[in-house]
Order: structure tokens, then sequence, then C-alpha cells
């Protein structure tokens, strides 16, 4: 972490920065000099999206273990918007007028000297560049879901390991108590043996931003090229920019593996299954919901995916998987989200938003573990989020992500409850099934040792985009080092 003094700060700024932001006294903040102001944990935010100002922005604002020191977005709107957030929020919580630094690009946050750790909010296809970036320049990093490919994610698992660096994947559901609990009830066999796992998504491709899908001029106040970063330069369409980057695969995989990440995590929780993704993948192709044809596919696998169509991700899916101990999991897209955990003694069902659980008993419904009984999440009790209505913001009274992120770079403890290979090994699933819908394969067979497919149809996955792409020059893993100037 930094050690500077604010007047040792603003002593190294140079004439071209940015207002630098003040050092937040931690009594400022409620602290009661519990923790000082060198020992919270200064953070860069790269990408000032939605996700930024709606979740991750307000609970570092609210962590008193964490100050956001810089932030970046290619698109001045996005990052005006945070600026202002940023900046009025400290300044009512001190009484003393902040300023957080401001910068189009993300290697001005990330080589500042003041900084201890990023936040990557970005679409996802930048997910992995910038956290591997960050972390070979010494920085500790907290990111979003998930990879975008599986080589990408094999290279975050990899640098993490080599550079000692907390990485925790920003997936809030591990601190939901709720979310604990269909662990709890698994791992403890209240529902007898586990057999099955349920795990119900968002159906279809979903508008939230823009339906304008004609090619436009790009805005003046978007650096288009930046934010499209190692991914292809695409005509410029409003309606596939932000938050609808999800529905097109140059960005990311759609919602699978996005929705995904969070309940799909759960399930391999619940079947003791964390350092071991499912061996065994089919699709249920009995499912007339199911739409096997992705939009926009051509005759050459090679040219997906094409430049001229709007979205390319499945909007619907029916996905078998097995796990090395027999446990089965299937999930689907549906109008219900959330998981079914089945045993041989009874079963539970946790549903979006998780505040009205069910249960084939009472007994199961209203079991918590004691003392010594597993409970997964004994070690997460101070920064447990409750999903209990009116609490908070929005139901994360004690920071959830945030809280376990600060406290492990605190401690120098890099096994956070969501590490790097944690994160990949739940992306496995995702990207398997987005690799038989586009390549139109039944079944596949992932080997976890050899880190790639095997058996049947196994040369037609590992060789998917899905599996490794190239990164559009410069904003490739070779360019990083060039990259890395902290000072």
């Amino acid at each position: 972490m930094s050690s500077l003094t604010r007047r040792d700060f603003i002593k190294g700024l140079t004439a071209a920065a940015v207002a630098a932001p003040m050092t937040v006294p931690g009594s400022a903040l409620g602290l009661d000099g519990a923790v000082s102001a060198n020992e919270r944990v200064a953070m860069g935010v790269v990408g000032c999206g939605s996700h930024s100002r709606t979740w991750n922005c307000p609970l570092m604002l609210q962590n008193k273990e964490q100050q956001i020191v810089a932030i970046c977005d290619p698109d001045e709107n996005h990052l005006n918007d945070v600026k202002n957030y940023v900046n009025s929020t400290y300044t009512k919580q001190t009484g003393t007028t902040y300023s957080v630094a401001a910068f189009k690009d993300f290697r001005d946050v990330v080589n500042r000297k003041d900084v201890d750790a990023i936040d990557v909010i970005t679409p996802d296809h930048w997910h992995v560049l910038m956290s591997v970036y960050a972390m070979k320049a010494g920085k500790h990093v907290i990111t979003e879901k998930p990879v975008l490919t599986i080589r990408q994610g094999q290279k975050l698992v990899q640098t993490q390991k080599e550079t000692g660096k907390v990485l925790q994947v920003a997936s809030e559901f591990r601190t939901f108590d709720v979310c604990q609990k269909v662990a709890n009830l698994c791992r403890n066999k209240i529902i007898g043996e586990l057999k099955n796992i349920k795990v119900l998504l968002p159906h279809g491709n979903r508008i939230r931003n823009n339906t304008d899908f004609n090619v436009r001029p790009i805005p003046p106040t978007l650096d288009y090229d930046l934010w499209s970063g190692p991914a292809p330069i695409l005509p410029f369409m409003p309606g596939r920019l932000h938050i609808n980057w999800r529905n097109h695969f140059s960005y990311a995989g759609g919602t699978l593996p996005d929705w995904g990440a969070h309940l799909i995590n759960i399930a391999y929780w619940a079947a003791n299954s964390d350092a071991q993704p499912p061996v065994k993948f089919s699709v249920n192709t009995d499912n007339p919901d199911t739409r096997y044809s992705i939009p926009g596919k051509t005759e050459n696998i090679k040219d997906f995916p094409p430049a001229d169509v709007a979205w390319t991700t499945a909007p619907n899916w029916d996905i078998n998987a097995v796990f090395a101990n027999g446990v089965k999991m299937r999930i689907w897209s549906d109008t219900t989200i959330g998981i079914k955990v089945e045993g041989t003694e009874g079963w539970y069902l946790s549903k979006w938003p998780f505040d009205k659980p069910e249960a084939s008993s009472p007994e199961i419904l209203n079991w918590e573990p004691g003392p010594n009984d597993i409970d997964v999440g004994r070690d997460l009790q101070y920064c447990m989020v409750s999903r209990v209505k009116g609490k908070g913001l929005p139901f994360a009274q004690k920071g959830g992500e945030h809280v376990h992120f600060s406290h492990c770079v605190k401690t120098g403890n890099v096994n956070t409850y969501y590490p790097a290979w944690l994160g990949f090994n739940t992306d496995v699933t995702g990207l398997t099934g987005n690799i038989m819908m586009v390549h139109d394969l039944p079944s596949l067979e992932w080997d976890a040792a050899a880190q790639k497919y095997v058996g049947e149809n196994a040369d037609v996955a590992n060789s998917s985009f899905l599996f490794d792409r190239p990164q559009r020059d410069p904003y490739t893993f070779e360019n990083i080092d060039s990259w890395i100037n902290v000072g």
C-alpha cells in the first residue's frame, strides 16, 4: 500500500497532472483513528459505466478501508459522471473539497505511484489484459468477470501466481448469506446426498440501453479506438456499445458466462468442486425453447463474428454438466433466476433477489449451521451481505466484495474468496456452453490437468475463437511491459 503522506504526494505531482485527490483522514470517514489514512487502500477505477456508477463506486465510497484516488474512461460523459459523484460524496463526507484524478487512458491510472489497487470495471474483452498489466505494474486487482477466452483465463491465473498480487474476481454472491446457505445445506448433507443442481439464468439478449443499431458517426466525446482496445474495430453502432456490448462476441460471451459466473460459481461451491470444473458437458437438443443457431453465424467460423451483425451471442440455451464426483448440473435460460439443489432427502431453491427461498420442508428452509457444522461463510462474517430488503446499499449493508478485497490487500492474503483460478474454473462452464452452441457440438469433455478439451470434438473446441483469439495491436499482452512506468 502507499506510504505517501499528503505533502509527499502533492510534492511529487508534475505540472501535467490533473488535480490530485487529497488524502481523506480516517477520522473524517468515521474511523475514529482505528485505520489511519495511510493504511487505507488507494483505489484506481478503470471504467466508469453503469456498473461502476451503481455498484462498485458506491461500495468503495462507503467502505472505510478504501479511497478512490484516480478514475478513467474513454467516454467523456461517463468519466465526468463518476468524477462528479466521487467528488461530491467525499466532499460531503469530509467537509473539505475533494478532487479525484480523472483520465481517459487506463495507463495513466495504473502507472500512478499513489495507487495501491485497480478495480477493472470494463467490458469482458478488457478484463484480463488490464488485470495482467496492473499486477505486473505492482498493483493488486479486483476485476469484473468473466474472462473472454480459455487462454486468457489461463493467463490471468499464471500472472497472479508469478506476481503474488491479490486478485479477486468481483462476484459478490459468495458474500450473500443465502448463497452460503445453498452450499452449507449440501456440504452438511441436510438434503441428503447431493444429486442435481439446477441453474436458472436470464433468457434472451437484453436491450438495456440503446436500440439504435444503425451505423453512426462516432461521438466526439468517445475515444472509440481506446474503448475497442484489443477487440476488432467494428462499425460504430450505439445499440451495441454501452451495456449492450454483452451481446456481441467481440466484447463478451453473452448472458451465459456473464450471469453464469455468479450462479454457476455457487453450484461449484455446493458440489464441493471449486478446484475441478465439470468433466463432461452436453446440450439438451430436445428443448424447443433453446436456440442453438447463433445470430450472424457464417459458414466459415474463422470469419465469425461478422462486423455487420448487431448482436451475435446466444439468447437461450439448455446445457448439462457432470462433475467428477457424479453431481449433475443443468443450466438453462428461464424467466426465473436462481439455483436449486436436489438431494436424496429434499431440495432447496434460492431465487433472485434471494429474499424468499423455498424448500421441500420447513426443517430445510429454516436450518442454519451450528458451531460444529461446516459453514462456508464462517471466515466471511465480517463482510457478509444480507438479502433482506431495505437494508443498506441495495442489500449490501456490510460492503461485501470490497470489504473482503481491502481486507485481503491489507493483510497480504492472496487467497481471496474468489481468486483467479476459481474465477477461471467457473468461466470454463460458460465458455464451454458457448463453444458447443457456436460450433454445433453435442458434447465436450474438459481435462482440468491438461487445461484443454479432450476426446470427441476436442480439436474443434481447442481451435475455437472462444478458446483463443488474437488481440488488436497495440492492445496486446506482448506490449504490457512497455506500458509500465510507475512513478
